[in-house]
C-alpha cells in the first residue's frame, strides 16, 4: 500500500437471522420453556426410573492395586433379593425390589419410592479371579471385592545393563 493511500472502511455485513435483543421476546421466551418444563415434570412417574437402567441401583467402582471394589446402593434390600454373576467381563447385578404390604386404610401423599426387579450391567476394566469374588451387605450398601486376574494384574520388569 502507498503511503497517503485512503482506505474505504470495510463494510460490516449483518445477518438477517439474527434480531434485536428485548425483555419482552425474552420473558416470553422464559415462560415458554418454564411452563414445557412443569408440563413434563406433571407427567413424570417416579416408578419409571426402574427402566432406567443406568439410575438403579447407583454403583460406585474403584480400582486397587490388587482388586476393584464396587459399592452397589441397596437400600431396603435383603441379600435374598440381590443376585451376582460374572460374564464375559462383565458384572452382572440383578435383584427386586419388593413393595411392603398394601393396606386399604392407607392414603398415600407423596411417594417416589420404586418397586419392581432391575437389572445392571457393569463392566469390568479387565479380567478377575470370579472364583474370589466377595460380596457382602451391610446398611444398605453391597460391597463386591473382585480380585483381579494373575494376567490382569501389573507387573515389573527390570532393567538390565548391557556389557
Amino acid at each position: 500500500m502507498a503511503t497517503g493511500q485512503q482506505v474505504a472502511p470495510r463494510q460490516q455485513q449483518r445477518s438477517r437471522a439474527v434480531s434485536q435483543w428485548s425483555p419482552r421476546t425474552e420473558m416470553e421466551r422464559i415462560f415458554q420453556d418454564f411452563f414445557r418444563d412443569f408440563r413434563d415434570l406433571a407427567s413424570w412417574n417416579p416408578r419409571s426410573m426402574l427402566s432406567l437402567a443406568s439410575a438403579f441401583p447407583t454403583v460406585e467402582m474403584v480400582e486397587e492395586k490388587d482388586k476393584y471394589i464396587v459399592k452397589v446402593d441397596t437400600p431396603g434390600m435383603e441379600k435374598e433379593d440381590i443376585r451376582i454373576s460374572i460374564a464375559d467381563n462383565t458384572l452382572q447385578l440383578r435383584g427386586e425390589v419388593k413393595q411392603e404390604e398394601e393396606r386399604e386404610d392407607r392414603n398415600f401423599i407423596y411417594s417416589e419410592r420404586v418397586y419392581g426387579a432391575f437389572s445392571r450391567d457393569i463392566p469390568l476394566p479387565s479380567a478377575v479371579n470370579a472364583d474370589q469374588v466377595r460380596a457382602t451387605v451391610k446398611n444398605g450398601v453391597l460391597t463386591i471385592e473382585l480380585p483381579k486376574s494373575k494376567e490382569a494384574m501389573p507387573k515389573e520388569i527390570k532393567v538390565e545393563s548391557q556389557k
